[in-house]
């Protein structure tokens, strides 16, 4: 009898732990995304020489992503480095609570590309 209680016992703490894990590889697979994504807005960033409203909203738009400049939004200058975050917010599944903003903080070179 103590040998069949522990087992349903330990399937619970199994499956929870189970649970945390796949919270834990979701916010990876966010933290990924943002970074694939980070790629593609920073060769636009680099082309236009702005972080541009059209860009803001085309990211929220398509990948459901805020951007968000750091300090200045704009640098026409070639060479000039702009920085921002993308960040996306997290629901967890394991238990309740407010969702998690996942950022990721990048740069991009104002016509490197030339």
């Amino acid at each position: 009898m103590a040998s069949k209680l522990g087992t349903i016992l330990s399937l619970f703490f199994i499956f929870i732990a189970f649970i945390f894990g796949v919270d834990f590889v979701m916010i990876q697979l966010t933290y990924t995304t943002l970074d694939s994504l980070s790629t593609s807005v920073s060769y636009r960033i680099s082309k236009t020489g702005e972080i541009s409203d059209s860009l803001k909203e085309y990211v929220l738009k398509n990948d459901n992503v805020i951007l968000e400049a750091i300090g200045n939004d704009h640098a026409y200058e070639e060479g000039a480095i702009l920085s921002y975050y993308l960040i996306k917010e997290y629901k967890l599944i394991s238990y309740e609570a407010p969702p998690i903003p996942i950022k990721v903080k990048r740069y991009a070179v104002v016509n490197i590309y030339g």
